[in-house]
């Protein structure tokens, strides 16, 4: 929904072309290179939000935060409960005691939460991600289920760009995305629901047209909340590009905003909705 920069769309498309048929590979293998290919992006999205909290000039528990983003993804693969219990337990008490060893006073509490906030912002969010491709292989003992909410999300953002850069006129919260418009929304829906609809009738005919709808709903409202949410604090960061793992995108996080919120509702919409109607 931002506004079209040739520069900008040249390297979107070549990252695309770049990176989308070695993701298909590695996604429709599955097994350890997909658990690592999923933990390598969530590293990324921690680094890249713990540099962010830098760029505003505060000091979280960095290397603290990104190795248990990591763990809590892979955790997240092996579905143990306990485990997850037990780091983010342990992560509280580490970060809130290591507080008591940092010799200037002020800001405790802005660097114990914006530690926790960040390993459940990437690792736990990110790690749904795992979870959507244990559901479908347990389920249709394949990944099938693992490229419609990719698809759909990213079809969203990709109609969103391009109809709110050609007629976006009507601005949403422009003082955090002056770019994002109500115009653009209706394009992400438009263009969710197209892909969304050819991949039920090629791959996934146990899908109905409203399943299909109200996961397009899901694709475009939660993937614009996840984008906000990153342009947020981008903005109050007063940093325009994160980092330039993926040319421009402004980085895997800036990349992957929308997924971290809509996916996981997929996944609870395929868990509570979809395998109830199947098994």
């Amino acid at each position: 929904m931002e506004k079209l920069n040739k520069s900008n769309l040249f390297f979107r498309l070549l990252t695309s072309f770049a990176f989308v048929p070695f993701f298909l590979a590695i996604f429709d293998f599955g097994s350890y290179p997909f658990l690592f290919l999923i933990l390598g992006i969530i590293g990324i999205m921690a680094y890249e939000f713990f540099y962010l909290l830098r760029a505003k000039k505060l000091n979280p528990y960095f290397k603290v935060g990104v190795f248990s983003s990591v763990i809590l993804g892979f955790i997240m693969y092996y579905s143990s409960a306990l485990f997850t219990y037990f780091l983010i337990t342990f992560l509280i008490m580490l970060v809130t005691v290591g507080e008591l060893r940092r010799e200037k006073n002020g800001e405790s509490i802005i660097y114990m939460s914006s530690t926790t906030f960040g390993v459940i912002y990437t690792g736990w969010l990110g790690g749904h991600m795992l979870l959507v491709r244990q559901f479908s292989e347990s389920v249709f003992n394949s990944g099938i289920m693992i490229y419609l909410p990719f698809l759909m999300i990213w079809m969203a953002d990709t109609g969103a760009f391009f109809l709110g850069s050609l007629i976006g006129k009507h601005k949403i919260i422009p003082r955090i995305s002056p770019s994002k418009s109500y115009e653009g929304l209706i394009g992400g829906l438009i263009f969710s629901f197209l892909s969304g609809f050819a991949f039920m009738k090629i791959w996934a005919q146990f899908l109905t047209a409203a399943d299909i709808l109200i996961l397009s709903i899901i694709a475009v409202t939660a993937g614009l909340a996840g984008d906000l949410v990153e342009s947020a604090m981008k903005r109050d960061a007063n940093i325009k590009d994160i980092s330039s793992f993926l040319p421009g995108h402004g980085g895997v996080l800036d990349r992957f905003d929308s997924i971290l919120f809509a996916l996981p509702l997929f996944y609870y919409y395929f868990v509570f909705i979809l395998k109830s109607r199947l098994v």
